[in-house]
């Protein structure tokens, strides 16, 4: 999820989070350069933690995690197959 607060840029990431959909914002965000960093905050089963980094850097991150979920899930397909 994303939300802007007063020129800030908040991230919120979570298990069930659209990575996807994210990536591409956060892509346009970095490409029109309006925000510099962003606020992210991961929340997960044992706690939040919050961080500020570019935005750019955060782009990359998801992409990577996408990328991450794109094999396990190849993965798990072919062993159902197999």
């Amino acid at each position: 999820m994303i939300s802007y607060d007063g020129g800030q840029l908040y991230v919120t990431l979570t298990r069930k989070t659209g990575l996807t959909n994210l990536l591409r914002l956060l892509e346009a965000e970095a490409d029109l350069g309006l925000h510099e960093t962003a606020v992210v905050t991961y929340k997960n089963r044992r706690g939040t933690h919050r961080e500020s980094m570019p935005v750019a850097q955060l782009a990359k991150l998801v992409k990577v995690e996408e990328d991450n979920l794109k094999n396990l899930r190849l993965e798990a397909a072919l062993k159902v197959g197999v």
